[in-house]
């Protein structure tokens, strides 16, 4: 073997490179075109060249083993599967061990799509921003809204996977949201609520009119609604205490839609309704002997897992035997909102009901009404204040 004391030595008729690598001394011959690289002047001129800018890449800390030596031996006994996107989204999922279990459902089921979309045993590395943002673009959201909750997931994989110093490498940076439009809320006047009530007091079980009753009349969310018990009721007080929702499947979880408790002050409407549920409930225990629901199925004579049911067979028919434009039944939160705030009731005393976290949402979401609650005398000093003379018959035709 020869050597010329650079790093540049032959072995036989092929050219060998030494350097220190990792604090271990490495020996690798030179190939070009797969085949060894014979020490002719050229080539070894072109070795000494080699070696010197393997010096200053280790130097600087920029030194690629394997794009330098693809080849080698020691290359391909360090190489590791590579880590594909599947596997590091299983790892994430099973990382949402303190969530709810609706909520992992959830994601799971937006990971599979992801899987589908990206490729399960696709490379995550192989993952850049252009080829996300192709795949998010162009497939066929069912709204914007839809969309951005399927990001949730993806976020999270790709945070789980460039944490810590790695962040900056994160293909997720600089994909937005899809622009949703905020839609206002669509309430019922109180004259449509009373007239709902009274139908289904005709058609229905009584169950189903106090279900219906209590929500108009405190504002509950539905998930919150259907996982009340007695014992978050206070009758001395008039006050229940939200502290629990019901959600996807059924699954529950402390706290409501904000993670926090609040109470509720209940009015004789709400209070009506508490009392014909209690020959049905009252008294009932649940399959593990603690307080049953208050509210129920009244042909399974058992819990609410979710809306669908009181919105499919009671909701919706009863609009439409009133010829009532159709509403989610989330428009009971909104009807208590909005009858209340255009009856002069303290904003900020409705945002506490309602267990928004800010009173600024109570204002962001229902400002139109609250304006509406001056019965038109803004109206009337804009007006005056802009030279109030009414126009002439001829001005306005």
């Amino acid at each position: 073997m020869g050597r010329d004391g650079s790093g540049v030595t032959t072995r036989g008729d092929t050219i060998v490179l030494s350097f220190m690598h990792d604090e271990e001394r490495c020996r690798e011959p030179l190939r070009l075109n797969g085949k060894p690289m014979r020490a002719t002047p050229g080539n070894l001129k072109y070795a000494h060249k080699l070696r010197a800018d393997i010096e200053k890449q280790l130097e600087r800390g920029t030194f690629d083993y394997t794009a330098t030596f693809p080849d080698s031996r020691r290359v391909r006994a360090k190489a590791v599967p590579a880590r594909t996107f599947g596997a590091i989204a299983d790892a994430w999922v099973r990382s949402m061990g303190q969530r709810a279990d609706a909520t992992r459902d959830q994601y799971g089921n937006a990971i599979a799509l992801w899987k589908r979309l990206l490729g399960e045993s696709t490379p995550i590395g192989d993952l850049t921003y252009q080829v996300l943002a192709a795949v998010i673009g162009s497939h066929p959201w069912a709204s914007p809204k839809s969309a951005n909750n399927y990001l949730i997931p993806l976020r999270g994989v790709f945070a789980f996977e460039y944490a810590g110093p790695r962040a900056p490498l994160n293909p997720m940076t600089g994909i937005r949201n899809l622009k949703v439009v905020k839609k206002l809320p669509d309430p019922l006047t109180a004259a449509e609520r009373d007239a709902i009530l009274t139908d289904m007091e005709k058609c229905y079980d009584p169950r189903i009119v106090a279900y219906f009753r209590f929500a108009f009349y405190t504002g509950l969310r539905p998930e919150e609604l259907i996982a009340l018990r007695w014992e978050d009721i206070d009758e001395a007080s008039g006050i229940v205490r939200v502290q629990r929702v019901r959600t996807f499947r059924g699954a529950e979880r402390d706290g409501s839609k904000t993670h926090a408790e609040r109470d509720v002050e209940l009015v004789p409407q709400a209070l009506m309704a508490l009392k014909s549920m209690k020959p049905y409930t009252a008294m009932k225990r649940d399959e593990d002997g603690e307080p049953a629901d208050i509210f129920e199925n009244p042909v399974t004579r058992r819990q609410w897992h979710d809306e669908r049911s009181q919105r499919d067979h009671y909701w919706k028919p009863t609009l439409k035997r009133l010829k009532i434009r159709a509403r989610r039944c989330y428009a009971t939160r909104h009807t208590f909102a909005t009858v209340a705030l255009m009856g002069g009731v303290n904003p900020a005393y409705i945002a506490a009901q309602l267990g928004h976290a800010s009173p600024k949402t109570t204002f962001d979401k229902y400002a139109r009404w609250i304006n509406g609650a001056d019965a038109g005398s803004a109206r009337a000093q804009l007006t005056n204040a802009l030279g109030g003379q009414e126009p002439t018959k001829a001005a306005t035709g």
